[in-house]
């Protein structure tokens, strides 16, 4: 029994992280094997995992992105270094920060748990009915159905598990999204809908149709492939619908998340409808009374199950993952216990996992797909010809299953099909599809991963289903999502619908919205590089960096882009083209070294040109990526830097963050460890952001479960910090995000659910309404239409309107700003007053910072329709933002929407650029002054009344920005360089 029992506990921890070849020795070192608290410790993994890789890195077997050059559109899924390392690497980095300090990887498993508990705590309750509305109104932005690469090319969605038809109707066609919920088409795959986001668990991995009354259905919970291949989604048993998937009723299955289980298939009888298989990670179980009771039957780490077409009497399994122990099983007796069988088959120490194809072509027919243990690669296809009893070899080359880098991963990804109606014509898929016509004999390549000659299909494999009684048309899902060839494969077609009707499933790291057009925002995604939206379309804008993660807009030119890959690769964009500049490497030395997963990248707050990039230390370009130095030297405090922060009102106002440690600086160069009391031996530090008005108010957030330690709060640059936890649910805390122009306005993305809090309320308030119930990993104002947007991983892009704080005033609109002789007059009318002391109109020129144009008195309380009128004579060219801030006697404030407008009034021209020691100027306004002011925001010359030449001998070879001020103080601002 001890022996059983290590390898059970072993098999459960193996289902919650990546590739395997490190959880066994010499890497994994377990002392004693009876502590089965070792087999669940996140650093023991860790380190298991960097003895591996340091290996590998010895004996040249690895490949990553940087081999691919890099202005090309090359359709390789990068993999990584070596098999599994990329789906190690996410898991890491999702864990790390949620299990610290005690490593125990069972921790993320209850955070259902926790939010059930919020759900029905006073807090909750309390903030449901509050006065004020601060429920949020969530709707989705996309990307739906599949995005188009500039070269023509379809990239997919993102992952899916598999694909069924309502056994009534072909039209009908369920699949499921790992970390986005299980979908629905009523046309053949044109177009989708789901109704799962709010179910506890919203990934999937398989359904089962009752063959007779499709109204009954079972859905496995849970993501068995992803928890061994990105995050932890282990699964909480089967649900039960009978009204066709509108409604789930209650847990059949009932297992407790920290059990970390996976479900791979669902398998329902279809001569009795009422018994169902469930193949799992901790064995078969059977309900023979429609999931009532579940029975375990076998045990072991079984990844599918069939049927022998005809007679449900006889089943075939088989277990096997990771490391040695790939096992076919068969029973005679309906499922009711089961035997091995190797007659033929390779040595379960010499395999991994298997999988099973059958075909109503001739029942007596069972095919199995063996891949070895450890390499993952093609050990070789066997055939039974006498229902399973015993099998023969029909061929172990060429390696099916291996990339275009020749690594193979069919741990993670693995399928096969046989026709219906051609017992020799067959499919097996791992990253790429391949095709059979001889029993197995012989291969021809079906997809491939990098296009040309053979049809180009999204990588990586999960199901392959015949449309029923044809073998003409066959669907993949893979991790692009569903793919439809009606010609055996000569075309495909991907199948995730469109705008309006497609899937949202993208798993998306960060986001950037442009300063000038609120719709054109960039996203970073797994696997699938960087998207754009621009308008109500959606595309690739590149796919060449493996996974997607922080991404800018220049403030003034929203053609320039900085986008960014996983470990520090930082990337370059001019103009709309796949082309682009590395700014910023991994793999070498300072600002070229390897950093965390994800990689802070920040712009200054006044000037595009300026960059600070975070790795062991501080990095800044003055020159728009084209050179980095050091700023100053941040020590102490464990790994690289997680996050950066300007403060917007003083520059010279840094905040970095480490997972345990924060660090200052007030002038811009020198950094203090500010850490004091933040409670850093109890949770890990995620984000940090800072009052636009005030450069020492700031926000610290924090991930794990220790349920009073989510953010914390400092009045004087960290000097001192306080609690500012109250009212919030025991979730890791991802990202916060500060309402510029407001009362101390925060909201802040968690494990599940956004939250919201300012001066006017004592603790947080959920924002959630109409959110899923998904991870929110980064948070985003667009000021200038009073939007804040959520990037998810697995349900995309959300937007949601800002709190709506009520004002003292009832407004007539519209507030409008309009160009005028030499302004813009910003106009508004109120109905009724109620103590209203004065407005504030403010003015910005990024739609984000925001500073007093003119103060104007209120008419205090009034029920008569006033009209009131100012001339911003100061207006710059171009587009200038506007808003009110009406403030009442009792010292309340609120304030408007944000209305634009733009002037053109003023214009000037600066040559040459770049320019010596003379600048020359033209203008078409009096120029009263000139400023020209340094990369750090400081003022170093000052010319009143300026000629058209102007001597600059004495500044250094710079970047400078050139204010130019007419005699109403208005400026234009133009940037140039000195050589």
């Amino acid at each position: 029994m001890k022996k059983f029992s290590t390898w059970f506990l072993l098999s459960l921890m193996m289902a919650c992280v990546s590739a395997q070849p490190w959880l066994q020795a010499p890497y994994l070192e377990m002392k004693s094997r009876s502590d089965s608290t070792r087999l669940s410790n996140f650093y023991e993994i860790q380190q298991a995992f960097e003895r591996y890789e340091a290996e590998q890195a010895t004996t040249g077997n690895d490949f990553d992105e940087d081999d691919v050059a890099e202005n090309s559109q090359v359709k390789v899924e990068d993999e990584g270094k070596f098999p599994g390392y990329m789906q190690f690497k996410r898991w890491e980095n999702y864990m790390q920060p949620r299990v610290y300090p005690s490593g125990e990887i069972s921790l993320p498993a209850t955070k259902q748990q926790e939010f059930e508990a919020y759900l029905h705590s006073p807090l909750y309750r309390t903030s449901g009915t509050s006065a004020t509305n601060f429920a949020g109104n969530w709707t989705p932005l996309g990307p739906t159905g599949t995005q188009e690469t500039n070269g023509g090319d379809f990239t997919g969605a993102a992952r899916v598990n598999f694909l069924h038809f309502d056994p009534t109707n072909s039209n009908i066609m369920w699949t499921s999204a790992p970390l986005g919920g299980l979908w629905k088409s009523t046309d053949g795959g044109q177009n989708w809908a789901t109704n799962t986001d709010l179910l506890p668990i919203i990934g999937c991995s398989d359904i089962a149709i009752h063959p007779l009354n499709p109204q009954i259905m079972y859905l496995a919970t849970g993501d068995a492939n992803g928890t061994t291949a990105q995050l932890t989604m282990p699964s909480i048993g089967v649900l039960k619908s009978t009204d066709g998937g509108l409604t789930w009723g209650g847990n059949t299955m009932n297992w407790a998340l920290n059990l970390n289980r996976g479900i791979y298939k669902l398998l329902i009888n279809p001569v009795n409808p009422n018994m169902v298989f469930a193949a799992t990670s901790n064995g078969i179980y059977r309900t023979s009374n429609a999931g009532g009771i579940w029975n375990f039957i076998q045990g072991g780490n079984f990844t599918d199950i069939e049927f022998m077409p005809g007679n449900p009497n006889i089943v075939y399994a088989s277990s096997g993952v990771y490391l040695a122990g790939g096992t076919f099983y068969k029973s005679i007796n309906g499922g009711t216990s089961f035997v091995s069988i190797a007659a033929g088959l390779p040595l379960t120490t010499d395999v991994a996992r298997l999988e099973i194809g059958v075909t109503p072509a001739d029942p007596n027919y069972v095919y199995i797909v063996a891949i070895h243990k450890n390499t993952y690669s093609f050990n070789g296809l066997y055939r039974s010809t006498d229902a399973g009893t015993t099998f023969s070899l029909r061929s172990n080359s060429p390696n099916i299953l291996a990339a275009a880098s020749g690594a193979s991963q069919a741990w993670y990804n693995l399928c096969m099909a046989v026709s219906p109606l051609h017992k020799d014509t067959l499919l097996v898929g791992a990253t790429n599809l391949y095709r059979s016509t001889d029993g197995g004999l012989t291969w021809a390549k079906h997809s491939s991963e990098t296009g040309g000659f053979i049809p180009y299909i999204h990588p990586d494999h999960h199901a392959i289903t015949f449309l029923p009684n044809t073998d003409s048309v066959y669907f993949s899902g893979n991790d692009g999502g569903i793919y439809k060839t009606a010609d055996r494969g000569l075309t495909w077609t991907p199948l995730n619908g469109g705008i309006n009707g497609g899937m949202q499933i993208s798993m998306m790291y960060k986001l950037a919205t442009s300063h000038l057009n609120p719709y054109k925002i960039l996203t970073g995604h797994q696997d699938m590089g960087t998207h754009q939206l621009n308008g109500n379309t959606w595309g690739i804008f590149t796919f060449n960096t493996g996974d997607g993660m922080e991404c800018l807009y220049e403030y003034n030119n929203d053609s320039i882009r900085y986008i960014s890959s996983y470990q520090g690769r930082i990337l370059k964009t001019i103009n709309n083209i796949p082309l682009y500049n590395v700014i910023c490497n991994k793999g070498g030395a300072g600002v070229n070294a390897t950093s965390n997963w994800v990689t802070p990248i920040i712009m200054h707050p006044q000037y595009d040109s300026i960059l600070l990039v975070g790795k062991a230390q501080v990095w800044r370009s003055i020159t728009s990526g084209t050179g980095f130095v050091q700023v100053g030297n941040v020590t102490g405090g464990a790994g690289n830097i997680i996050q950066l922060a300007y403060a917007p009102s003083n520059p010279n106002y840094i905040y970095v963050a480490k997972s345990n440690r924060v660090f200052v600086s007030t002038n811009g160069n020198n950094f203090s460890d500010k850490t004091g009391t933040l409670p850093i031996a109890s949770a890990s530090i995620t984000d940090i952001t800072v009052s636009n008005t005030n450069s020492n108010k700031v926000w610290v957030t924090f991930s794990g479960y220790s349920a009073a330690n989510k953010v914390w709060f400092s009045a004087d640059a960290g000097l001192t910090w306080s609690n500012y936890s109250t009212g919030l649910p025991n979730l890791p805390v991802n990202c916060i995000v500060y309402q510029n122009g407001s009362n101390d306005a925060l909201f802040i993305g968690t494990d599940i659910g956004i939250y919201f809090i300012d001066n006017a309320n004592a603790t947080w308030q959920p924002f959630f309404d109409g959110l899923p119930n998904v991870d929110v990993q980064e948070l985003e104002i667009a000021y200038n239409i009073g939007k804040i947007r959520a990037a998810t991983n697995g349900r995309g892009l959300w937007e949601s309107d800002l709190v709506a704080a009520p004002f003292a005033v009832e407004f007539i609109e519209p507030f409008s700003a309009t160009p005028v002789n030499h302004g813009i007059e910003v106009m508004w009318t109120t109905a009724s007053e109620q103590d209203a002391h004065y407005f504030e109109v403010q003015r910005s020129i990024d739609g984000i910072d925001f500073y007093l144009l003119k103060t104007t008195e209120a008419r205090g309380n009034s029920s008569v329709l006033h009209t009131y009128k100012i001339l911003d004579n100061k207006a710059i060219n171009g587009t200038n933002y506007y808003k009110i801030k009406e403030v009442g006697y009792n010292g309340e404030t609120h304030y408007s929407k944000i209305v634009s407008a733009k002037y053109e009034g003023l214009e000037i021209d600066i040559y040459p650029n770049p320019l010596g020691n003379m600048l020359y100027l033209t203008s078409n306004f009096s120029l009263q002054k000139i400023e020209i002011i340094n990369p750090l925001g400081k003022v170093v010359k000052t010319v009143e009344n300026p000629l058209q030449e102007i001597d600059i001998s004495d500044l250094a070879a710079s970047v400078y920005y050139v204010k130019c001020i007419d005699k109403n103080g208005g400026y234009v601002l133009k940037n140039i360089i000195k050589e």
